[in-house]
């Protein structure tokens, strides 16, 4: 049965209206409707930021060789030295004010005492907290090549002059104290006696070990005093020694001796010599690292 004319005017009213309605409806709500917040986008990290970032730092190693740990700030890992083999330079945090905990800086920090490589702060930019990553280093990104004048290579059979002279600021540098007259120290090197005589400004001193002794060389590593020959060398004499280095002394530690710090880096039995570098471990070396971001804090833009 279908709708009359008077029907169908009634329908298009209603419809009408609806469609009105719900105009004003969407219109009003669009006016008053909450604005519902954006999806949470956790903060990335840019310079500028405060950062705290945990890392553990190694050189790259082989199949044969593990890659050695020189750094971290994760005291589980520093523990471990069964997973995480130490390099020679690694240092145990211990003493007053000492302990693991997450590398803080400002991004974009001038690197020193504890503002991290720019390369290293450049592998942080775009983290989130809690994000991890594994980025590796050249040595021109890192501390540089090496010096070569720092790389030396001596006999293992290695001949010691008996009486030197220097003036008391040469002394100073090389015992660490004043000279005295009459008194008696320490080769910091050798590990054995040296007298001391002083007229004016000239220091004269007298290495004193025993023939046949057995001498520590640097606190590391030991030495035979095979001969000692006070005429030769036209009257300074000459002490004869010979280094009992193993294969295992090798990047084994850090030694340290008038020059500075050092590391045996090389062992020639065959040739009868060896090899230490005096360039901190790190200069001249890949680095890997992997860093995991623990806290940041916005800085002002």
């Amino acid at each position: 049965m279908g709708l009359d004319r008077q029907g169908l005017g009634k329908v298009w009213t209603v419809l009408i209206v609806l469609a009105i309605v719900s105009v004003v409806y969407w219109g009003v709500y669009g006016l008053v409707r909450p604005v519902l917040p954006s999806a949470f986008s956790p903060a990335i990290a840019e310079n500028g930021d405060f950062i705290e970032v945990d890392y553990i730092g190694w050189f790259p190693g082989s199949a044969e060789t593990p890659g050695r740990v020189f750094d971290t700030s994760v005291e589980s890992i520093a523990r471990d030295n069964v997973t995480y083999p130490k390099a020679a330079s690694f240092s145990y945090r211990s003493g007053p004010g000492a302990s693991y905990e997450p590398l803080q800086f400002t991004m974009g920090c001038t690197p020193g005492a504890t503002c991290p490589l720019p390369a290293f702060q450049s592998s942080i930019l775009g983290m989130r907290i809690g994000d991890s990553k594994i980025v590796t280093l050249s040595p021109e990104q890192a501390y540089g090549l090496p010096n070569p004048d720092s790389v030396v290579t001596r006999p293992l059979r290695e001949e010691v002059v008996v009486t030197e002279t220097m003036n008391e600021t040469e002394f100073q540098g090389r015992f660490a104290t004043r000279p005295v007259d009459g008194a008696i120290v320490r080769d910091i090197g050798w590990g054995w006696n040296v007298s001391v005589r002083v007229s004016e400004n000239i220091v004269t001193i007298r290495h004193s070990p025993r023939l046949g002794e057995t001498v520590r060389v640097a606190g590391r590593w030991q030495a035979q005093v095979v001969a000692i020959d006070d005429a030769a060398n036209a009257g300074a004499g000459v002490i004869t020694v010979q280094h009992l280095l193993t294969p295992a002394d090798v990047n084994a530690f850090v030694a340290q001796d008038d020059r500075g710090n050092f590391i045996v880096v090389a062992l020639d039995p065959a040739a009868g010599t060896y090899t230490i570098d005096y360039n901190p471990e790190v200069v001249g070396k890949t680095l890997v690292f992997e860093l995991t971001l623990k806290g940041l804090r916005k800085g002002r833009r």
